[in-house]
C-alpha cells in the first residue's frame, strides 16, 4: 500500500500512523530474538535501527606465518559413461591442475564481551558458555575446502587467551618479518610471538589477564607465567568462561 503526500507535516503523519506501538515493539524484539548467529556476528536491518545487531565477535583472516609455498596438483576426469558407451571413448574429459598451499597460520579473534551479553539479552551465563565453546571451536575446526582430497584436519598448536578492559589488539605484527622454516618453523614462530608480545608489555604495560594451552612453555616464559599455563584445552576454556562471568 502507498500513500501519497504532499508536505511534510503529512509525511510525519504518514510515518506515525505506520509506526505504530504494536510495530516499534514488534522491530524491538527482534533484536532480543536475533538467535546466537546474530548476537556473534551480528545482523543488519534496514527498517529499523533499533532491531540492528553489532557482531561482539570479530573473526580476522588468518595468514602463514612463513613464507607461502605451493606445488601444483595435476587431475583428470574421465566420463565414466562415455567410456563404456557403444561408440566407445578414450581419454578423459577432463585434465587441469590445481596450486596447493599448506602452512602454520596465525589466527585471530577478539569477543566483545559487553557487546555479547547485550546481545543475548543481558544473559551472562550464555555468553560465558558461548565463550567456552568457540575456544573449543577456534582450537580444533578447521576450513573444509578440498576436503576430500587434502582432509586439512589439524588442531591449533597454541591457544594464547587474554581478559582486559582495554581495547585489544592482535598479535599479527609479530609475523611483518615471515618465520624461517629452518630449523623448525614452529619454534621460530613461538620466538617471534614472544619478543613482540614482550616488546608491547614493555612499552604499553601488561595490562591483561592471560591464560594459554598447547604452546612451548619455555619459548614463551619470557612473557607468560607458570600459573597461567592451562594443563588441557578444556582448562583453557573454563577459564575464558570465568573470565566472561567475571566482566562488568
Amino acid at each position: 500500500m502507498c500513500t501519497s503526500v504532499k508536505d511534510a507535516k503529512g509525511a510525519g503523519e504518514a510515518v506515525k500512523k505506520h509506526f505504530t506501538r504494536e510495530r516499534i515493539d514488534n522491530l524491538r524484539a527482534l533484536k532480543l530474538g536475533a538467535g546466537l548467529d546474530a548476537a556473534m556476528f551480528g545482523r543488519m536491518v534496514t527498517g529499523d535501527i533499533l532491531a540492528r545487531v553489532d557482531a561482539a565477535l570479530h573473526v580476522a583472516h588468518a595468514f602463514t606465518v612463513h613464507a607461502e609455498q605451493s606445488e601444483s596438483d595435476y587431475f583428470s576426469a574421465v566420463d565414466d559413461l562415455l567410456k563404456d558407451s557403444p561408440e566407445g571413448g578414450l581419454g578423459s574429459g577432463h585434465i587441469n591442475s590445481s596450486e596447493l598451499t599448506t602452512g602454520l597460520f596465525y589466527g585471530y579473534v577478539a569477543i566483545d564481551v559487553p557487546g555479547l551479553v547485550r546481545n543475548l539479552g543481558d544473559d551472562r551465563a550464555l555468553a560465558a558458555e558461548v565463550t567456552r565453546r568457540m575456544v573449543h571451536l577456534i582450537a580444533t575446526v578447521t576450513p573444509g575446502a578440498k576436503l576430500g582430497s587434502t582432509a586439512p584436519h589439524a588442531y591449533a598448536h597454541l591457544m594464547l587467551a587474554e581478559a582486559a578492559s582495554a581495547q585489544p589488539r592482535t598479535l599479527a605484527n609479530a609475523f611483518l618479518t615471515h618465520v624461517r622454516l629452518e630449523p623448525d618453523p614452529l619454534a621460530n614462530a613461538y620466538n617471534a610471538l614472544s619478543t613482540h608480545l614482550g616488546e608491547l608489555d614493555r612499552v604499553y604495560a601488561r595490562t591483561a589477564r592471560r591464560g594459554f594451552a598447547l604452546g612451548h612453555p619455555n619459548l614463551l616464559a619470557p612473557v607468560l607465567e607458570a600459573e597461567e599455563r592451562s594443563p588441557s584445552l578444556a582448562e583453557l576454556a573454563k577459564w575464558t568462561a570465568a573470565c566472561v562471568e567475571e566482566t562488568e
